[in-house]
């Protein structure tokens, strides 16, 4: 699968600082409005947010692929933000996280949604592939590591 077209360059966030999750989730969503991607950003917030207090999604590593099936946008999309310093993810303060994948998928599609989840998380495992996204200069090479 190639993920990178479910991305826009709009949408990769390159040493950014945010203070927490909420303030990374806000920054992210406010561009996908800005953007046009989405049309009801503070429900699609809001539904984010309800997902992560159910559980956090950080995976380790550095990693976190926070996500909701949502009726806010009608194709997969993919949000990367590589964060300037490491901001907690769970209750556990150790488990920071400084790469994050943000996905929104239609409800009417989890077919589509597991298949991003999986093929996101075989790439993640690979040692070079996060080095490589910890490196990225530019916005065009991350969706150049993805269409791979």
């Amino acid at each position: 699968m190639n993920l990178s077209e479910f991305m826009k360059e709009e949408l990769v966030f390159l040493n950014i600082h945010v203070k927490d999750k909420k303030d990374l989730f806000k920054h992210i969503v406010e561009s996908m409005a800005a953007n046009k991607i989405i049309e009801e950003p503070i429900g699609f917030l809001d539904e984010l947010l309800q997902r992560e207090s159910k559980a956090s999604t950080f995976i380790g590593r550095g990693i976190a692929l926070p996500h909701t099936r949502t009726l806010y946008v009608d194709r997969p999309i993919i949000a990367f933000a590589r964060l300037d310093t490491p901001i907690s993810f769970s209750q556990n303060p150790k488990d920071t996280v400084q790469l994050v994948f943000l996905m929104g998928t239609p409800k009417s599609d989890p077919n589509t949604y597991l298949k991003i989840l999986a093929d996101l998380c075989t790439q993640l495992r690979s040692n070079e592939f996060r080095d490589e996204l910890m490196k990225v200069m530019e916005q065009k090479q991350v969706l150049r590591l993805l269409s791979n």
